[in-house]
């Protein structure tokens, strides 16, 4: 028994010896050179050769690599995603103005307004985020968005109704654009907004035409963001687009509605108006 102790310490130095470890068992290996192997141990690690290594060493490099592999993860969804917001060729639109009337399957739209606008604007409805501070600067989150927003109703108008700057050689820091509504009309504004469905409310997880459950909650359901802040995204939006400032509201009708039509991808209906006092 004497001699079979001997040779199992000896045969452990000689393990030790060699640099493998014998307390403590490895979880990863990874090769950093044709010559060094580094071993990540539970609470010991060593290097076969080319000095220690401590214990942040591989646990930096493994961040790293997280954070560039989501990085890469994140530009792949980004370019590939839709736009947040795109134009129905199909969806009615009418702009009524002195200049005229432009219409687009808008029958059913009335018009007995002097100047009026009604258009559709597709994609799942956004709330305007509050502006942030970072670094000793403020931007906006929701600028993208909105930026997208004005697109799509700037593709709607015709070019003689896109805003305009014009120079007229004053002193004014702030200059005024040629919008569709001038800046000393008062307006009366409407928005209906539907909101997109979860795919949990079609068949099988799986949106399409007719493929809503029977139980799935009707037009008419509660939702997670609020009707003003959605509000103020559209409204915000069109500062400059439609009229000059927001302020030129004084009438606001909203309405938040779950989407029934279609894929159910959400859209935003908009509807601005001259008001005119009328004499009793």
């Amino acid at each position: 028994m004497f001699h079979f102790g001997i040779a199992i310490i000896l045969l452990l130095h000689g393990i030790h010896a060699h640099g493998l470890v014998t307390q403590h068992s490895c979880r990863r290996i990874k090769w950093v050179g044709p010559e060094t192997r580094v071993a990540t141990l539970t609470s010991t690690k060593l290097a076969k050769s080319g000095g220690s290594i401590t214990s942040s060493d591989s646990s930096s490099s493994d961040s790293s690599e997280n954070g560039k592999r989501k990085k890469r993860k994140r530009a792949a969804r980004s370019s590939t995603d839709d736009p947040e917001y795109w134009i129905d060729e199909s969806d009615p639109f009418l702009l009524k103005s002195g200049l005229g009337l432009h219409a687009n399957g808008a029958n059913g739209i009335p018009s007995d307004h002097e100047k009026q606008i009604n258009f559709t604007v597709r994609g799942n409805p956004r709330v305007l985020i509050r502006h942030r501070t970072a670094r000793g600067f403020m931007y906006n989150p929701s600028k993208a968005a909105q930026l997208n927003f004005r697109d799509c109703v700037l593709e709607l108008l015709p070019s003689r109704y896109r805003p305009t700057i014009v120079d007229d050689e004053d002193d004014s820091n702030d200059p005024k654009p040629q919008v569709l509504f001038e800046e000393n009309e008062p307006l009366e504004m409407s928005i209906t907004f539907r909101t997109k469905r979860p795919k949990s409310h079609f068949v099988n997880n799986k949106p399409g035409h007719g493929r809503l459950k029977p139980q799935s909650p009707g037009k008419f359901h509660i939702t997670r963001s609020d009707v003003d802040n959605l509000a103020k995204f559209v409204m915000d939006s069109l500062n400059g687009l439609l009229y000059v400032d927001d302020k030129q509201v004084i009438s606001l009708k909203v309405m938040k509605v779950l989407d029934c039509e279609g894929l159910c991808l959400g859209s935003t209906d908009v509807r601005i108006n001259l008001m005119r006092e009328t004499l009793a």
